[in-house]
């Protein structure tokens, strides 16, 4: 049954349709009036279907999927979508053509619109989707001014344009295969060229203009302007073989735009509400503009439909329809100002508009190679969704299932998430006047922060003469904590030395594998070497927690929104392993089982490069595997998951063997082995200092993981107790010690993000058990 709630459409585009369908699968009265004399009029524009609009569109069909989201790439003629959805409408009575709109009136009954031609119609809502020249919107701001004329004064000159875009549609692909989607940077100029089925192409070329121009002196082109245009930018490389005249000359239409860009503070006042073009306008470099108008509807439907729920079919109070209006744009102002502003961003980086995105696009996006695949996640996963229809089965099937909660407007504070983290900057301070204090009232053979070859020589450790090789060599900077590494007077002392070292070998593997994750792309993470030699130089306990406070700032939760971002690249991880063995644990090895001291200094002189040789080897060993993470992110983003599990695993059981060896040659208990020296020894004492270094980085390691526990209970990934997540995290350092616990404690990590969804995602199972509760509380 039609409600008695009735909506006026201004313009039949994209959004329009799209909200007469959505209203219509609502049974909500509409009219939809349109200003040119046909629906679905052949104007030369494209239209690129990304996941967020194919989602929540009733009608447009893909027959090809995505892995990523379940909706492949669409692009074609805007004139083929717009009768698509035309065609989708059961009512056709309701479309009328011809219908400029004139002057719009509010009333305590409803709202009046009145056209051109003379006609008028009344209905309690008027949306305006007429476009970037909104009529309605004009309207809308005339009848503000009468009651604030402050109101809309900013929004009256927030329309710009700083580029002129060609854009047509060629029925030749010149050469280009299908399907292929071309970015040409130039200085000041760019170029987009889209090749459809039966060579159809459509084509961009973007110039960034003498000055921004704001609106009312946006410039206007004739077809004059045109064709100056086009052949001025005819020898303009599309690819390294085509040039755009080749491309050009097939048109079959085309036209020079000042591409518009505004991003308005008010969308509704009274009774009207904008979407589309008339809200939010944007250059379409990132295909985002036609899909924004599509959220914008379904959002609009979304709260009409619930403004007519409350109203059991009653007419429902002006005050109840303003909060309706002013809810739908609450709901979308903040992914359409993202989307304004990535827009934009990539019409400046495409075009190379300053040094700044000339830099980006010749170093940053070649270290992103999938910089437009991150950008489009974040505007698809929290995709508007018709709420009263169910999702699309098609929608559930990605590795990146949709979720409301993710994505622009969504993303976390990382000022914020900081701020939470400053415990990691404690321990970092602590270990760091824990150094300096060492430092200062050091005593016997250590001199700075290193063993002196002729101190040690002149020891009563050796009577050899020591350096590398048994040579006396000035190079020699091993720290002073690691000297009952090699020391066979104290065994327990070198056991614990060793556990520590041990447990550095489980960090390292970790800081490796983050260093390759797909979703820690240009962070500091991504230089292990960096981190590993200063806790090599100045301690573990020192630099672990700056470490993971970077870490954990940033990368949320929703960093894990796909499969396919935890994804580490496979040639590099199947290096870790073996490089660790060969540069971090043979030399350690040696050092401990040697019978000479000489010898054993040898190859702690030789370990103690570990970060730079480690690195080395693990880039020389990747090259043995090829790098297939470019298709492992489409068709098996779990491929690396055994790999993780050995590389992690192997050095965790060192760890806790090293760990119970320690155990059984210390008279000691285990808790007075991990508190065992004082603090204020520490500061007298090298060895001591490496004590309290161990504990605070296993501190700091530990803090993370529940960090992490805190990300993942909030996004409802796990659901153990606050009570038996640090317990267990306790039992299995006492069992396993420090670094046994922090493998598995990594790999369950890995499990987590790897196996588990969301709270707000949207998959077959989330759906089916939603249905299910519903069912249960119906």
């Amino acid at each position: 049954m039609i409600t008695s709630l009735k909506v006026i459409i201004a313009g039949g585009g994209i959004a329009g349709l799209t909200l007469a369908n959505a209203l219509e699968q609502a049974n909500i009265d509409y009219v939809l009036l349109e200003r040119r004399d046909e629906i679905a009029p052949q104007v030369g524009a494209s239209i690129g279907m990304l996941a967020n609009g194919c989602r929540t569109s009733l009608v447009v069909q893909n027959l090809f999927t995505n892995a990523w989201t379940g909706y492949a790439f669409a692009f074609g003629d805007r004139q083929k979508i717009l009768q698509v959805l035309y065609d989708n409408l059961k009512d056709k009575s309701k479309i009328l053509v011809s219908k400029n709109l004139k002057t719009v009136s509010q009333h305590a009954s409803g709202v009046t619109v009145i056209c051109e031609d003379g006609t008028s119609y009344m209905g309690d809502i008027l949306a305006g989707a007429d476009g970037v020249n909104s009529k309605a919107r004009s309207e809308m701001w005339r009848l503000a001014d009468e009651v604030d004329p402050e109101l809309v004064k900013n929004d009256k000159t927030s329309l710009e344009s700083g580029y002129q875009c060609l854009y047509g549609i060629a029925s030749s692909s010149s050469g280009l295969p299908a399907g292929e989607v071309d970015v040409g940077f130039n200085d000041k100029r760019s170029t987009i060229a889209i090749v459809g089925k039966n060579d159809r192409t459509y084509y961009f070329v973007f110039e960034k203009m003498d000055q921004v121009y704001k609106s009312p002196h946006i410039p206007r082109y004739t077809e004059a302007d045109r064709d100056r245009f086009a052949e001025r930018h005819g020898g303009m490389h599309v690819t390294e073989k085509v040039l755009f005249r080749d491309i050009h000359k097939h048109s079959v239409s085309s036209t020079l735009v000042g591409i518009e860009t505004a991003s308005y503070k008010i969308w509704t006042w009274g009774r009207i509400a904008c979407l589309g073009d008339s809200a939010h306008k944007m250059t379409p470099n990132a295909g985002f503009g036609g899909n924004s108008a599509i959220e914008s509807a379904a959002a609009l439907a979304n709260s009409i439909k619930k403004l007519s729920d409350r109203s059991n079919n009653q007419r429902p109070s002006e005050k109840q329809i303003i909060e309706c209006l002013q809810n739908y744009q609450k709901s979308r102002e903040v992914r359409a100002a993202a989307a304004i502003e990535t827009s934009s961003l990539l019409t400046h980086v495409q075009a190379l508009a300053t040094w700044t995105h000339s830099l980006f696009a010749h170093y940053g996006l070649r270290i992103l190679g999938d910089f437009f695949e991150t950008l489009q996640s974040d505007m698809s996963v929290g995709a508007t969704l018709i709420d009263y229809l169910p999702p699309p089965e098609i929608s559930l099937l990605g590795h990146m299932p949709f979720n409301p909660e993710q994505g622009q407007g969504h993303k976390e504070n990382l000022l914020l998430r900081a701020v939470f983290a400053l415990p990691f900057l404690v321990f970092s301070a602590f270990a760091y006047r824990l150094v300096d204090s060492a430092l200062l009232n050091e005593t016997g053979i250590m001199t700075g922060s290193a063993w002196s070859s002729n101190d040690i020589a002149n020891s009563s450790l050796t009577s050899a003469n020591l350096g590398f090789g048994g040579q006396k060599n000035s190079t020699a900077i091993m720290p002073d904590e690691l000297g009952p590494a090699w020391n066979v007077s104290d065994p327990a002392a070198g056991f614990r030395t060793a556990s520590f070292l041990a447990y550095f070998g489980v960090v390292l593997a970790i800081w490796s594998l983050e260093a390759v994750r797909r979703c820690n792309a240009l962070m500091p993470v991504q230089l292990p070497i960096v981190f590993a030699f200063f806790s090599q130089r100045n301690g573990l306990g020192l630099i672990s927690p700056l470490y993971y406070f970077v870490h954990w700032v940033l990368t949320p939760i929703d960093s894990f929104k796909s499969t396919d971002m935890r994804l580490t690249r496979m040639n590099f991880t199947r290096a870790i392993l073996p490089s660790l063995l060969m540069v971090y644990y043979l030399p350690l090895v040696q050092a401990y089982l040697l019978p000479e001291i000489c010898q054993r200094q040898t190859w702690m002189q030789i370990w103690q490069w570990f970060p730079v040789t480690h690195s080395l080897a693990q880039y020389a060993l990747s090259k043995i595997w090829k790098d297939t993470s470019m298709q492992d992110k489409i068709d098996a983003p779990k491929r690396d998951v055994p790999t993780i599990r050995y590389t992690i695993a192997i050095p965790a059981t060192i760890s806790t063997i090293v760990w119970m060896r320690a155990l059984l040659a210390d008279t000691a208990s285990v808790v007075q082995i991990l508190l065992r020296p004082t603090f204020a020894e520490a500061a007298t004492s090298a060895f001591a200092a490496m004590q309290w270094n161990y504990l605070l980085a296993v501190a700091s390691s530990s803090l993370w993981l529940l960090y992490f526990a805190w990300d993942a209970k909030a996004a409802g990934m796990i659901t153990q107790s606050w009570i038996a997540l640090p317990a267990a995290l306790t039992a299995a350092t006492l069992v396993l010690g420090p670094g046994g616990t922090l493998g598995a404690a990594f790999l369950y990590r890995e499990y987590v993000i790897t196996e588990k969804r969301h709270k707000g995602a949207l998959t077959m199972e989330s759906v089916r058990r939603r249905a299910l509760e519903s069912k249960k509380q119906e």
